[in-house]
């Protein structure tokens, strides 16, 4: 595939298109992938688009509509995409209605059309100087009338927004794109988006799942530098109207998907909720004007113009709140009878209000990993993703749920993290033969692959040496549950002489070890020190928790003849389930002998 080059940097582009805001990365000059800013400066760009007259308002300039032009501003568009009419919640759609005599989903918004120009031919005298009737005023005014759009043609014009602030930075049309979708995209409304950003005038190399996207951002599993050969690590992504977790296997740059779930009732709008309410309840206490939000079913209508303006005041706030350690503040003119609202929120005290969403959020990360078979214990990292993740409020709690060795990262920005892994990927599509079918490449959860169940791994039973000494039996795990087949796995094992040399090839299972620390007359004496109620002698002394993988069945057992050097073993499981194994001495593969088991 030719990549038209800025420079010495390929022309490519990474769009992360979420269901309330989209991102866009390209590569800088250095050839690393950052997000830009659009022509408002915006680098989280609302998915919002606002008939206002003759005006068309894409973006964060959209979401401001809501007060007063509800029914002409259309948001949450990207998931109704590949759904007829008959398919959607109409219950979730906030804004512009879903006109019913479509069955594609379709909207239907005021517009003016504007008057026609009217011109003279060069030489000629006007109408109003020969004396002949002057055009009726009415005819240069604007003609009220209705556009009809559908969410895929609503869709390319958002994208096509998009694509062209991309233009812009670059100076040059991007040649290669790669576009996220969630993980519980169906084919349709993968095809669909595809087909939407096509029409935009976008190449799209693939639409790239989220949680590969964000794999690909944080670069796990392909980092040249030395790390864990099979890693469990869980995304979490948690956007503005839902919440995501995905858990996945890592083995060598191959992912797989070994549990996912989703709760669309638990995201940024929850904060937004909590904020809501603790600043409807100061407003009513500062000027005695009733006001309780969020708004239930059949409240007034100036509690819910209230409640519109303070939604878009509270964006900020996050903002600052996720950012700052200090006070942030929400101002709002005329909320209600004509009355302003002032006032700022700390973050200690707004982590106190979010303390039952993080718990939801840490009960739904546990719930997914449990159903996936595994314990917390055994993830080797937590990936953030979504702005709703910013709040270092909830990156701690989650940081006590897991190891105190397991990071919960958030190197990268999460709300930019799944643009840039589709620009890494786009980078990366576009050297790659393009004969490939670039839409298997990296898709999670989208095709059939076959995992390894149980671990697998290696029992030493006796060192056979001239001396007759010998060392004790002990279980290694070489090669962990939900690693892609076929898998291929190779281990020096260091000799102590010369001599026969056994191992025993092992099908294992983890467990949880439970080990108790009693506390010391040296501990107890540091409590009453500090002050510690006496009651807390009483407390249950302290529980560490590991994994251990216990042997269960015996697979088989190869035996080397060792003359000076290690031992090597290569186990090789098929994607059948068999198991093929080698071992030799190391320098001396020629030698090797295989096992089949």
């Amino acid at each position: 595939m030719c990549v038209e080059l800025l420079g010495s940097t390929p022309a490519i582009l990474g769009i992360n298109f979420g269901q309330s805001y989209a991102s866009i990365a390209v590569l800088d000059k250095e050839g690393h992938p950052t997000c830009i800013a659009n022509e408002d400066g915006e680098r989280q760009i609302a998915c919002a688009i606002a008939y206002a007259g003759e005006e068309v308002y894409i973006g964060n300039g959209a979401k401001p509509h809501l007060v007063k032009n509800g029914k002409n501003t259309i948001m949450g568009f990207r998931n109704l995409l590949g759904h007829t009419y008959d398919q959607v919640d109409h219950t979730a759609i906030f804004t512009a209605p879903l006109i019913p005599e479509s069955e594609t989903p379709a909207y239907t918004v005021d517009i003016l059309i504007p008057p026609p120009k009217i011109a003279s031919a060069p030489g000629l005298r006007s109408a109003a100087a020969s004396g002949t009737a002057t055009p009726n005023p009415a005819a240069l005014e604007p003609v009220p009338s209705t556009k009809t759009l559908t969410v895929p043609e609503v869709t390319t014009l958002f994208l096509s927004t998009l694509f062209a602030s991309a233009i812009d930075f670059l100076g040059t049309k991007p040649t290669a794109c790669v576009i996220s979708a969630p993980t519980w995209f169906t084919h349709e409304q993968t095809d669909a988006l595809k087909a939407a950003a096509t029409a935009a005038g976008i190449n799209v190399l693939q639409v790239l799942d989220e949680a590969a996207a964000v794999l690909v951002g944080y670069r796990v599993g392909l980092s040249e530098e030395l790390e864990k050969r099979d890693k469990k690590v869980v995304v979490l992504d948690m956007g503005e109207t839902s919440l995501g977790v995905s858990v996945i296997a890592c083995s060598e740059g191959e992912y797989t998907v070994l549990g996912k779930g989703r709760d669309d009732k638990l995201g940024g709008r929850e904060f937004d909720n909590l904020l809501l309410k603790h600043f409807a309840k100061e407003f009513t206490k500062k000027t005695k004007v009733p006001l309780d939000l969020p708004c239930a079913e059949g409240a007034p209508e100036a509690d819910k113009r209230a409640e519109a303006k303070l939604r878009l005041a509270v964006e900020h706030t996050k903002r600052s709140l996720s950012a700052s350690a200090g006070a942030a503040t929400c101002a709002v003119e005329s909320l209600k009878d004509g009355m302003d609202l002032s006032t700022s929120i700390n973050r200690l005290r707004f982590d106190s209000l979010a303390s039952s969403v993080y718990r939801q959020v840490g009960s739904r990360l546990t719930d997914i990993i449990t159903s996936s078979g595994l314990s917390l214990l055994q993830i080797d990292e937590v990936l953030l993703a979504g702005s709703s993740t910013l709040f270092p409020g909830l990156q701690s709690h989650l940081s006590l749920l897991v190891q105190p060795t397991t990071p919960v990262t958030s190197t990268i920005d999460p709300s930019e993290v799944i643009a840039i892994g589709c620009a890494l990927q786009a980078l990366h599509l576009s050297t790659l033969d393009s004969a490939l079918n670039l839409d298997e490449v990296l898709v999670l959860g989208k095709n059939e692959v076959l995992t390894l169940a149980k671990p697998i791994g290696i029992c030493l039973p006796q060192l056979h040496t001239s001396n007759g000494d010998g060392n004790g039996a002990e279980m290694v795990k070489i090669i962990d549950i939900g690693a892609p087949l076929p898998s291929r796995r190779r281990v020096v094992i260091p000799t102590s002489g010369k001599g026969k040399y056994g191992v025993e090839i092992w099908e294992g299972e983890d467990e949880i070890k439970v080990t108790k620390i009693e506390k010391t007359e040296t501990t107890k004496e540091k409590i009453e020190e500090d002050g510690e109620d006496e009651e807390d002698d009483d407390e249950e002394d302290e529980e560490i928790k590991t994994v251990i993988t216990l042997r269960k069945t015996l697979l088989g057992s190869v035996e080397v003849e060792v003359e000076e050097g290690s031992v090597v073993l290569e186990i090789i499981v098929l994607r059948g389930g068999g198991m093929e194994v080698r071992a030799w001495e190391e320098g001396h593969e020629d030698r090797s002998e295989k096992f089949e088991m």
